[in-house]
Parts: structure tokens; C-alpha cells; sequence
């Protein structure tokens, strides 16, 4: 971290002033996830991914350690995969992207140097000088990277002793893969292409209802799209400030999603959300739909021409409360264009892990206790599936559907809070843990296991020996 650093302000203002739109935070990765047949499922783990063919119980062997999300098409025999490694050194970053980013994160390399030999020093300037340049600030780290490795002795000139106490900022970057697999008659996968390599990193992972297109959302907000033919080859940003999870349309190649504007009326300005529409082939073209007031950043589609999306519902001042706003979900008809709220969130429901099943007539929601409500639709009435644990209230995973019929969630022990992956079917009210059986490693990073805890990495192994050896040297 840059704290750990002594850092003179000026540098730190220039670096945070490129950086702003690469330090938007990061949602859940969905890492679970059910083939639209309901036949397979589909599991991220630190080790990679898997897929078992018998509704959980066994997993097949991994693949790609380094895998990060998952997304099935429509077809349920491939699944688009997204991977995400350090780079050691330019060598292999030049190597392995690209090459239209190799030559971007170069021309950004030569635009930084130019305009720090020109600042004097200044920073502010140079900064101001950059982003009047278009300078890309998606690649800075990766133009930071490459500059240590090629002009070293120019930066270390032009920027001081503070470029060597920056190190950390740009000690690696992250090399992603977008990845299509497909899934044999025994659960065993095979690479069949990798559609992009990119410094870039995502977010989100959803796949077209024709097959034919990927869209992302990066870790700048911008909706990218990726086409799966057998001669495509990397990626375009179609739109920017986009929240993180769109969907697309059930039939066509039409995406679904939130995206930040400048809202203007009589009392001035202010950032607002759309909930739009965007034709990919039609020129990417966005189309609003609605305003949209929330922070969830999650928009669902359904069989039956409706989208599902977040907003607010104010709550009145009472005796013992002050009035706000409380998170809902709505639901808007493509065809009438109307809105209607379904459902007001209680303490701890987590209505930015809402999904909805296939069919499009439930909702499903968690709460931090690990209760699990349904949500009838139309009218919004809702059962609580699975009580929760109110001593052990936590992150837990979103419900996945696996039918119309079945969800997969996260049951947590009434002793310790620890947790199993679970299928309930809502027809029986029967649930049974499918996990148990997982290899350790499979469901690392899924379930969050406040018994056992997670294990220990090397970086955090050097920091217990350092922490015990200053510990020593005071007793």
C-alpha cells in the first residue's frame, strides 16, 4: 500500500489523479453457477474451475488455476471463463496481451515521458497536460510497469526519489484471458479459445442468448464486448459508467443495465442513474428506459419481457427512527414501459445478490443471517425458504437457481456459523448439503468458513515471522 511509503504530496496527487477511475470497489464475483438445462454446474475454486454432472455431489479435476468467473451459454455445453494472473515482467506482459494494447500501453509510456521532461517538476501540470492528451489512465499501471523496465534511469531523473518509493503502485500487473471452454460427456473440460488477453480486469460475465457474444463489465465501469466466432480476437468497450452487473435480453443480443449520467433540472445538477437499453448490433447505440434512484448495481432480465432492478422506497420518521430511504427491487415491462416496486429490503436482506429463476415468476434473496426469502411475482408476496442464524450473521453467497424449482445456497451450522453448499427444492421443502465431499480447495473464496479460516498465504506467512521476531526482540 502507498501508506507504507513516504510519498511527497505532489507525486501522490499526480498518481491518484490518473488513477481515479481504476479504484472503483469490487462486487462478489459470481464463481457458482448452474447450466441453463440444469444438468451441470459450474464452480470457480482457489485450484480453478470444475464442473460436476450429478447436481454437485462429485466435482470433476480442474482446470486453469487461475480462473476467476464463470458464465455458461445458452447452449449449457460451454462455459466462458475469465482468468486473471501477475505478470513478472514486461517480457511476458508484451508476450501475452494484445498486440493493439502492447502498442497503447506504449504510446501512454511515451506521452508520460514527454510531458514529465516538460513539467520541470511540476506534477499538476504534467497531469493536466496528459488528460488534455487523452491520456489512457485504464493502462497507467501497465505504462508504469513498462517505464520501470525501459527508462528506468529516465523516471528516475525526471520524478526523483519518489519514483523508487512508488514501487509498490506498479510492482505487478494483472494479465486477464477471456476463455471459452467446452464440457465432454464426463464433466471434462476443454480449452477451445481465448478470445482476448488483456492488462485489463473484470468484473462481471454474462453471455448472449445466440451464442455469439461475451459482455464485461471492467474495473472502470465500462461495458466491454467480446465476439466468440472462430476468427474474433479481443475485446471493445461499447459504453462507460456502467454498473457492474448488466444482463442481456432473454431472445436477442440487446443488454440491460444501469448507467451513470449527469442529470440536469430546475435545482441543478447531479449524477443520476438510467436504466437503458444497448443494441450491440445496432451500433452499441444506448437507449433509457427509465430513471432508476439505487446503488445496486444488479439488473435481470426475465422469459416474460421484464427487468428486475434496485431502487428506493422512503421510510418515515417514527419515534424511534429517523426517515429514509430503504433499498427495493422493482420490476419494469418492456412492452407497457411502467415500474412497480415488488419488494421493501428488512434488516439484512441483501437485495444486490437478488437472482431470479428461470421462468422469471421468482425472486430470490439472502440475508447476512443466511436466511433465504422467495419472492412471488407478479405481486411481490414472499416465504422465507431457509431461517437464519441470527448469532452468526455474515457475507453468505447469492442464491443460484438450478430450475424453476431448485436453488443452491449457502446454509450456515447453528453451532459455529460455518457453512455448506446447499439444494433445496421448494416443491418438498427438502434441502440436502452437496459440498461435503468438495476437495478443500474447491470452495475457497466461495463459502466463508469462520471456523477454519482461510489459509495462510506466503506474503502473510513473511509478515507472522516479522511480526514474532520484533516480538522477541521487546521480551
Amino acid at each position: 500500500m502507498l501508506s507504507k511509503f513516504v510519498v511527497s504530496r505532489v507525486v501522490k496527487t499526480f498518481v491518484v489523479a490518473l488513477t481515479i477511475p481504476l479504484l472503483s470497489g469490487c462486487v462478489v464475483e459470481q464463481r457458482l453457477s448452474w447450466s441453463p438445462d440444469g444438468k451441470k454446474m459450474a464452480i470457480v475454486g482457489a485450484d480453478g474451475l470444475r464442473v460436476s454432472l450429478d447436481s454437485g455431489i462429485h466435482l470433476a479435476d480442474p482446470v486453469d488455476v487461475d480462473a476467476q468467473s464463470v458464465a455458461w451459454f445458452p447452449d449449457s455445453k460451454r462455459v466462458a471463463l475469465v482468468t486473471k494472473a501477475n505478470c513478472e515482467n514486461w517480457a511476458e506482459l508484451e508476450k501475452s496481451v494484445d498486440k493493439e494494447e502492447v502498442e497503447a500501453i506504449k504510446v501512454g509510456a511515451a506521452q508520460m515521458l514527454k510531458q514529465l521532461e516538460l513539467c520541470g517538476g511540476d506534477f499538476a501540470v504534467c497531469r493536466d497536460a496528459l488528460m488534455k492528451e487523452n491520456f489512457n489512465a485504464t493502462y497507467v499501471q501497465p505504462v508504469l510497469y513498462y517505464l520501470r523496465s525501459t527508462a528506468q534511469d529516465n523516471m528516475q531523473r525526471l520524478v526523483g526519489r519518489e519514483w523508487k518509493d512508488m514501487k509498490t503502485m506498479d510492482a505487478f500487473v494483472c494479465i486477464s484471458h477471456i476463455k471459452v471452454y467446452e464440457v465432454d460427456a464426463s464433466g471434462k473440460l476443454q480449452l477451445k479459445q481465448t478470445l482476448a488477453s488483456t492488462a485489463n480486469t473484470f468484473e462481471s460475465i454474462k453471455v448472449s442468448p445466440s451464442n455469439e457474444f461475451i459482455c464485461l463489465v471492467d474495473k472502470d465501469k465500462n461495458l466491454c464486448l467480446v465476439q466468440t466466432t472462430a476468427t474474433a480476437k479481443g475485446y471493445r468497450r461499447i459504453a462507460s459508467k456502467f454498473a457492474k452487473q448488466p444482463d442481456w435480453d432473454f431472445n436477442t443480443d440487446v443488454i440491460y443495465g444501469l448507467h451513470s449520467v449527469v442529470r440536469t433540472d430546475k435545482k441543478g445538477s447531479s449524477e443520476a442513474q438510467e436504466l437503458v437499453s444497448v443494441d450491440v448490433r445496432k451500433g452499441g447505440t444506448l437507449k433509457r428506459l427509465s430513471w432508476a434512484e439505487t446503488t445496486n448495481g444488479k439488473v435481470r432480465s426475465t422469459v416474460d419481457g421484464n427487468l428486475i432492478f434496485g431502487s428506493f422506497v422512503s421510510v418515515p420518521a417514527s419515534k424511534k427512527a429517523k426517515a429514509q430511504n430503504a433499498d427495493a427491487l422493482s420490476v419494469l415491462n418492456l412492452t407497457s414501459g411502467k415500474s412497480k416496486r415488488v419488494f421493501v429490503a428488512a434488516g439484512g436482506d441483501r437485495l444486490e445478490s437478488f437472482e431470479v429463476s428461470p421462468d422469471g415468476k421468482k425472486i430470490s434473496i439472502t440475508n447476512t443471517n443466511g436466511a433465504v426469502k422467495i419472492v412471488s411475482l407478479p405481486g411481490g408476496t414472499y416465504k422465507v425458504v431457509v431461517p437464519g442464524v441470527a448469532k452468526n450473521e455474515r457475507d453468505v453467497f447469492t442464491p443460484v437457481w438450478k430450475n424453476n424449482d431448485e436453488i443452491c445456497y449457502e446454509r450456515l451450522s447453528t453451532k459455529d456459523g460455518s457453512g455448506q453448499v446447499a439444494l433445496l427444492s421448494l416443491s418438498t421443502n427438502k434441502s440436502k448439503d452437496i459440498s461435503l465431499k468438495w476437495p478443500a480447495e474447491a470452495v475457497r473464496g466461495l463459502l466463508n468458513d469462520p471456523k477454519k479460516g482461510s489459509k495462510l498465504s506466503f506474503e502473510d506467512m513473511i509478515k507472522d515471522l516479522e511480526e514474532h521476531k520484533r516480538a522477541n526482540l521487546k521480551s
